[in-house]
């Protein structure tokens, strides 16, 4: 697969392969977050990973973002149809984690010819508790977090690094941390903004293409309740668990991670 010009800055090609399998991080990462994964991953598939607008350290991913057109995650699906449009592909394998799950549900629903099954981690189509919803956020809850990441965005970004990965690994926390650090602080709040307050419960119900779910038990953002319901709601979807802590299972615990994707990725690799 050749790499056009215009994408070289973001976009970055793996893999010994033809079969595609498309990669799109979560919030405060970038394509580099993939990197433990893809070692334990067949190296006989075409993998594409690239970063989202205003993520990553190319000085071009903040030229990309616009924050009146970025404002919905209806934004971010566009781009990824864009992306594979122009690399003319279809029926990829797509790999999401965190925001980026709801970015490739949102494409599959739009364009199902360009999607042949979803793989899933820490999805979450809605985060603040409803009578009907298991989520665990209250408004004050982000009203708190949004005045911490005003106030004192790098302050916000070094104490969010543990909570997030849900344990104290120096190394790990310090990656996490710069590519934190590398957000616009502006950009960084109108994301978080933005992702907490979609509603996507309705559209799930619409994919068409096998899902296939991957939770940790022990995510402080996506509950074990959430991941139930999207289970439910989303026909014919898999759930698998891993037993390790924090929302970044494919960062801190990536063969076991490997392990569940590796069962639902095409049977003609084998």
């Amino acid at each position: 697969m050749n790499l056009p010009e215009s994408l070289r800055s973001y976009v970055q090609l793996d893999g010994t392969g033809t079969l595609p399998v498309v990669l799109g991080h979560g919030f405060g990462t970038d394509r580099s977050a993939w990197d433990a994964l893809l070692r334990c991953l067949p190296e006989d598939l075409a993998y594409i990973r690239y970063d989202l607008a205003g993520a990553g350290s190319d000085t071009d991913t903040a030229h990309r973002y616009r924050a009146d057109y970025h404002s919905t995650l209806f934004a971010y699906a566009d781009d990824l149809i864009q992306l594979l449009d122009t690399l003319g592909l279809q029926s990829v394998t797509y790999i999401g984690h965190s925001m980026s799950c709801m970015i490739g549900a949102i494409a599959a629903v739009a364009r199902p010819d360009l999607f042949a099954r979803l793989i899933l981690i820490g999805a979450s189509p809605h985060y603040l508790k409803k009578p009907d919803y298991p989520g665990e956020l209250q408004p004050t809850d982000l009203d708190t977090l949004y005045t911490a990441m005003a106030t004192n965005y790098q302050a916000w970004a070094a104490g969010f690094a543990p909570q997030i990965f849900g344990l104290e690994d120096a190394a790990l926390l310090t990656d996490y941390a710069k590519t934190l650090f590398r957000l616009q602080p502006d950009i960084a709040l109108r994301t978080l903004q933005m992702i907490f307050h979609s509603d996507l419960r309705r559209l799930v119900e619409n994919i068409r293409q096998p899902v296939h779910l991957i939770n940790s038990r022990q995510d402080f953002a996506v509950p074990e309740g959430v991941a139930l319901w999207l289970h439910e709601h989303i026909s014919g979807s898999t759930l698998d668990w891993i037993e390790a802590p924090g929302h970044l299972p494919h960062v801190t615990s990536a063969p076991d991670v490997c392990l569940a994707i590796c069962s639902y990725l095409p049977i003609e690799i084998y």
